[in-house]
């Protein structure tokens, strides 16, 4: 999927830049592919959109007002932290003919017959992968189908992803875990109640009354 993002150049720099942002605009910089950094501004609403649909393995076909269009992908958002608003974007410029490095999201997907039935625990270890690929090869998603967690102990791991052969996974082990579903916390928490209860009970001691000490002695 390939969306389309508007752009111009900024002047605003440095302290200027909350200028660009009382105007309603994005300050940004675009970088990569050999070239010199540039500093670009958004519309907000326009970019907001684009935003909502895009990863940060989505391309995009930026269209630089006085310049030519460029495929770029968004690698990283900074926001306010008391509004949440953002407050600054980072691009990179991507060669359609060089492989890109990118982190794609996990979507966990179906119904683990062992947490609906057996009341189950689901774990996730892993939440998204980085991948190794040519822009053009870039997807927005991973999906982990987690209804093959039909037992407890039984797990999903790297190796178990069906992925185009053109990605390559990068530093994970094909038996790292993604997803495992473990026994629920009580059914471990009254196996420990039966054992405090069926354990055998300690001899209590007790101390000898001087009443028995005279009778011993005699």
């Amino acid at each position: 999927m390939t969306l389309e993002l508007s752009a111009t150049i900024r002047n605003n720099l440095g302290k200027k830049a909350a200028l660009s942002r009382k105007a309603g605009k994005i300050p940004a910089v675009i970088y990569g592919h050999q070239k010199e950094n540039l500093n670009l501004e958004f519309d907000y609403v326009e970019f907001e959109k684009i935003l909502a649909q895009a990863r940060e393995s989505t391309l995009i076909n930026l269209k630089i007002v006085g310049k030519n269009p460029v495929k770029a992908i968004i690698t990283d958002i900074q926001r306010d932290p008391i509004t949440d608003k953002i407050i600054h974007a980072d691009i990179q410029q991507v060669d359609m003919k060089e492989k890109i490095n990118v982190k794609v999201p996990l979507k966990f997907v179906g119904e683990s017959k062992a947490v609906k039935e057996e009341g189950a625990v689901l774990i996730h270890n892993i939440s998204e992968i980085e991948i190794h690929c040519l822009p053009e090869d870039l997807i927005n998603e991973i999906l982990v189908d987690i209804s093959k967690l039909e037992k407890i102990n039984d797990n999903i791991k790297i190796k178990d992803l069906k992925l185009p052969v053109k990605i390559e996974i990068l530093h994970h082990h094909p038996d790292d875990v993604i997803a495992l579903v473990l026994a629920p916390k009580e059914e471990k928490e009254e196996t420990k109640e039966e054992t405090a209860t069926t354990a055998p009970a300690e001899t209590e001691e007790t101390t000898p009354t001087k009443e028995t000490k005279e009778k011993e002695s005699n």
